[in-house]
């Protein structure tokens, strides 16, 4: 079967040379045509592939599934990164050996991509976008981990900090129509259960509905968010919604798609949200092995 291989050499705290994967790979059957992530053209690599395999973390999940020429193409996803949530909202949680050998019996789950328009011109993102309190808290982690399990949770220390810290801004929020004024301490826009450092702000989210799942937190939700997030226990204490097309007015500030942060300009401006009506097809293998959480 032709392959593309979508690869982060970088992806994990210690990355593994992809050698031996691409080997068992071929063992399998697979005829694999490299392609890194952030260096190569995924669109023009993945003509006329028969199947994309997303080597890495959720940023390489996320190139792939965005960029690919055909996303009647089904994807497969190797988790090699830090917190792997995207693999985890589809039910891929397995090591990669198992993946591999069940990749022949795997069943297929839909993954919606979500577009995003602003003052930056149209991006694709499939974890969410963010304002407030988790952008803050991506300036302030610890950025050199031992573990994956250090990272995420360097990561969650940086977010309670952040949300205990962090000053209210406005923002205009319109949901299919309703709208919901601030100020806030955090707005996410999610399409997945779990982001950043694996936390849990939309637990019913489903990645292959045509929902985006909006948490909204005030400045009155901020104690309740800071005691839930030193354990996680149920969903969070503040305002979610769900809606097909958000509205986002603000001014100033710094949006994040997905784990990329941009400075948005200092005049008013309008973000525009919605899920694509063309999902990707994930091939999940069937047999599971729980990791820890």
């Amino acid at each position: 079967m032709k392959t593309l291989m979508v690869h982060n050499p970088n992806a994990g705290t210690e990355p593994e040379p992809i050698e031996p994967l691409i080997a068992d790979l071929e063992e399998a059957g697979y005829a694999i045509t490299y392609c890194e992530h952030g260096k190569d053209d995924i669109a023009a690599a993945s003509a006329g592939m028969e199947l994309i395999i997303a080597a890495g973390g959720d940023g390489t999940v996320t190139s792939a599934a965005s960029e690919i020429s055909d996303r009647s193409v089904p994807i497969a996803i190797l988790p090699l990164g830090g917190s792997n949530n995207i693999a985890r909202a589809l039910g891929i949680r397995q090591s990669t050996c198992d993946i591999i050998a069940g990749l022949g019996k795997a069943r297929e789950r839909k993954l919606t991509i979500g577009t995003i328009l602003g003052p930056f011109g149209m991006r694709a993102f499939v974890e969410a976008v963010g304002l407030g309190a988790l952008n803050d808290a991506i300036e302030m982690v610890d950025e050199d981990p031992e573990t994956p399990e250090e990272k995420r949770e360097n990561g969650r220390v940086a977010f309670r900090d952040a949300l205990a810290g962090a000053a209210p801004f406005d923002c205009d929020v319109d949901i299919d129509g309703t709208r919901f004024e601030g100020p806030w301490l955090l707005i996410e826009v999610l399409n997945i259960a779990a982001i950043g450092p694996r936390l849990p702000f939309a637990p019913r989210a489903d990645p292959g509905d045509n929902v985006l799942d909006v948490l909204l937190v005030k400045a009155s939700d901020r104690l309740a968010m800071t005691t839930w997030a030193e354990h996680f226990s149920g969903p969070p204490p503040a305002r979610i919604e769900g809606g097909c097309r958000i509205l986002l007015k603000g001014q100033a500030m710094r949006v994040r798609i997905d784990d990329r942060p941009l400075d948005l300009p200092g005049e008013p401006w309008t973000i525009e949200l919605h899920l694509d009506e063309t999902p990707v097809t994930v091939l999940v293998p069937g047999e599971r092995k729980e990791e820890p959480a």
